[in-house]
């Protein structure tokens, strides 16, 4: 069976490597492209068509006669993070699976609302790009196997050089920009990702917005456990970007259990490993996946043929939780004050 998908919107720049992963499996086709506000995006809808083959009547400006006119099976989308539940709305009613790019949404009201949307037939999926890197699969897989005991404390380090030219979206409050919203849902999502759902009690933040600008461009959370306490910090003001050269600080995890520690931070390791047993360390390979995880593509064809929900990062359910963390930092942050999580 060959799948049909559509794309929609380029506010989000790993809209472009989304299509080109559908365009080069051999059980999908891209029926159609769409982005109805070009001025604020940061992929390249043109760039879409050359690359994925595509002709002028694949191409239109509304998303609704897009979804009607081809009608796909999914339809993967890429709007500023304030959009995300309009969407979501706008393209349920067409029976079609959704994909939105991450975070999942730009407050936890909003992601309530994408759950809602859904007909219980149809999946939800949230793309976070790392969810295809081995490294993350393979910290899960040395938790789950009890290599450090139970967890007491995650730090996490994201962000990258500086988001877009002055003038985007990721400026605009009011569109869901800063980097708070733009890493911090790694943090909290793959966190507790790794905690096998654990959420914290309460949650304290802080963010850095420049006399400047009106969005943060730095933000620091402390997540209280009943075990301890863990970090999670977002910034762009890194020196490089991290898919081009590591910076350093180097962007990644810290996992911290009962009976030793996993770090992603290690430049000269994919994943190192210290333990009661080996408290000098050592390194571990990054697994080899299976072919579900070789993309978003090829994961959402899985679960389709198979008949499966997607599971943990990609599942909206699960990143509705771990958003929980990320709004109560947002309120924290605004308030000044520690605040117990929101439910």
């Amino acid at each position: 069976m060959t799948w049909r998908f559509a794309g929609a919107n380029f506010d989000q720049m790993h809209m472009n490597t989304n299509l080109q992963w559908v365009h080069d499996h051999p059980d999908a086709e891209l029926v159609g492209v769409c982005d109805e506000t070009p001025e604020t995006s940061t992929g390249s809808l043109e760039q879409a068509m050359t690359d994925c083959e595509l002709s002028e009547k694949d191409r239109f400006d509304d998303v609704e006669r897009m979804l009607s006119k081809t009608a796909p099976d999914v339809v993967i989308v890429g709007p500023h993070n304030a959009n995300h539940a309009a969407f979501v709305e706008r393209a349920a009613p067409h029976d079609v699976h959704v994909v939105i790019e991450k975070p999942m949404a730009g407050s936890l009201a909003d992601a309530d609302r994408m759950l809602d949307a859904m007909p219980a037939d149809r999946h939800l999926v949230i793309n976070w790009p790392v969810l295809w890197h081995p490294v993350k699969h393979t910290v899960k897989r040395l938790v789950e196997e009890g290599t450090i005991g139970p967890i007491t404390e995650v730090q996490y380090y994201g962000g990258n050089a500086g988001a877009p030219p002055d003038g985007s979206w990721f400026y605009d409050v009011d569109a869901g920009g800063g980097s708070l919203l733009d890493y911090l849902g790694y943090g909290a999502t793959f966190s507790t990702w790794y905690r096998d759902g654990d959420l914290p009690e309460s949650v304290t933040a802080e963010t850095y917005v420049p006399p400047e600008q009106e969005v943060d461009v730095q933000s620091s959370t402390i997540c209280r456990y009943e075990g301890g306490l863990s970090t999670l910090q977002t910034t762009w003001r890194m020196l490089t970007n991290p898919w081009e050269t590591e910076p350093q600080p180097a962007k990644g995890y810290e996992l911290v259990g009962e009976k030793g520690s996993i770090s992603t931070r290690d430049r000269a390791a994919p994943v190192r490993v210290t333990t009661v047993d080996h408290p000098d360390g050592y390194t571990v390979e990054a697994d080899d996946l299976p072919e579900r995880y070789r993309n978003l593509a090829y994961y959402l064809i899985y679960c389709l043929e198979n008949g499966v929900e997607p599971e943990g990062p990609a599942n909206a359910g699960f990143c509705r939780e771990a958003h929980r963390i990320v709004e109560t930092a947002r309120r924290s942050a605004r308030a000044g004050t520690t605040l117990e999580l929101v439910d």
